[in-house]
């Protein structure tokens, strides 16, 4: 699953940002609005944005992570943390003004978020080990917010209309 959902999302994006512990940024990158720290071996973030306002940030700590952003439009927020190993995060923002937050504390954890339209906000908090959630929001204005701790939880939303919120809780 992890593989396909990284696949796709390298083929859609224009660079692609690796960083091993030795190097000498100290395993930063930083590249005009988007920031990418990771603090360990093997990580692999890529962000991709086209046109103005947009802004993503990716923050991992462990070893195998993996983070991808897209964003196409503007005013788009996405922050992606990465704490422990193998986890995977795949983030893509089409239209203006969405906000998004992926936090992943645990091992094997998978969460995709998918916004198309305007002005919706999306959030996923996953703790523990091999938890999946997966939102897609089409239309705009809609909220949703899955949080899941415990092992192998998943979730998953789709939103295709505008004013919509959900909450989706996982203990």
């Amino acid at each position: 699953m992890k593989t396909k959902i990284f696949t796709a999302a390298l083929l859609s994006l224009p660079f692609i940002i690796m960083a091993q512990p030795n190097d000498l940024a100290h395993s930063e990158i930083g590249m005009g609005i988007s920031d990418t720290y990771n603090s360990s071996f093997e990580q692999l973030a890529a962000g991709g944005m086209s046109a103005s306002g947009n802004s993503s940030v990716i923050v991992q700590r462990g070893n195998s992570n993996i983070a991808v952003t897209r964003q196409v439009g503007n005013g788009n927020r996405s922050n992606v943390t990465q704490f422990n190993n193998d986890n995977t995060a795949y983030v893509n923002q089409r239209g203006n003004g969405n906000s998004s937050d992926v936090t992943q504390s645990g091992s094997d954890n998978t969460a995709v978020i998918e916004q198309l339209g305007n002005s919706s906000s999306a959030s996923i908090d996953q703790k523990d080990f091999g938890n999946t959630a997966v939102i897609l929001q089409r239309g705009g204005r809609s909220v949703t917010q899955i949080s899941q701790s415990g092992t192998d939880r998943s979730a998953g939303v789709v939103q295709n209309s505008s004013g919509m919120a959900i909450r989706v809780t996982q203990r």
